[in-house]
């Protein structure tokens, strides 16, 4: 114990321990330690899922999600981490530990429907994305469409099991003309889909796009100049998978926007 102990301390900076740095260590069962990882990535999983639902229930009686969203996370005992709508979440944490979860419960004799519907509802949220993009531009072949973002987040080269990939995926199967482009997750996804067209920043990668879709989350992509890339673009459309802007500041930049849960 004593060597797991000094195994979880927390760094030294300067002799002393960086401001905030305090964490429990517990001590558990192996059964419970190995459940500990799977339940909390599950749980995270499931209030992504949650949110996702009442973005949908939002869209049919005019609220607005985020407003929901914010008001529940004032709650301390729910909290507003992951309460986001969108794309459902990817990445290689939470489909693992979600399918693992599934498959120990299964082995045992436990129905976890909860969690069997928390997977579904995040595959959904691709096919609820395209309803998005037919709705706004009917015919998808020979369209020109613009991914902004790849990673399955911000911040990271992360692909795996990324919404964004799906995205490009059906789109080529469509027979759209695809650009994209990320800061970190192009080198990756060029081996997946040498066929995409591939730029460096965002205006770029929008230049006479029929449509720009948002995947990532990505600061740069939150920050951009919308009244410059309207210039370029052949039709100021954004389908907004992550929420980024308003609703009312697209608009009234003259474009037609969509995104999750609000109107």
């Amino acid at each position: 114990m004593p060597i797991l102990e000094g195994s979880f301390r927390c760094p030294v900076h300067n002799g002393t321990c960086p401001r905030g740095h305090k964490a429990d260590f517990l001590v558990t069962t192996i059964n419970s330690a190995e459940l500990i990882k799977h339940a909390s990535n599950s749980f995270l999983a499931l209030k992504s899922s949650y949110a996702n639902v009442i973005a949908d229930l939002c869209e049919k009686i005019g609220a607005n999600v985020e407003e929901v969203t914010h008001a529940m996370g004032l709650d301390a005992r729910i909290g507003g981490q992951f309460l986001k709508a969108g794309l459902g979440y990817g990445g290689f944490c939470f489909p693992k530990d979600v399918q693992a979860f599934l498959h120990l419960s299964a082995s045992v004799g436990v129905d976890f429907d909860i969690l069997k519907a928390t997977e579904r509802v995040n595959k959904q949220r691709i096919d609820r994305f395209f309803e998005k993009i037919r709705q706004a531009l009917w015919v998808v072949k020979g369209k020109r469409v613009t991914v902004l973002g790849l990673t399955f987040k911000a911040n990271t080269d992360d692909i795996r099991f990324a919404p964004a990939l799906e995205v490009v995926k059906r789109l080529l199967d469509e027979g759209a003309v695809v650009h994209a482009t990320d800061p970190e997750g192009m080198p990756r996804t060029k081996a997946l889909f040498p066929q995409v067209h591939y730029h460096e920043d965002a205006y770029g990668a929008l230049q006479g796009a029929d449509a720009a879709l948002v995947c990532t989350e990505w600061e740069v992509f939150r920050k951009l100049d919308w009244d410059r890339a309207g210039k370029v673009m052949a039709h100021k459309l954004v389908i907004d998978g992550r929420n980024l802007y308003t609703p009312q500041g697209m608009r009234e930049k003259g474009f037609e926007y969509y995104s999750f849960g609000r109107e």
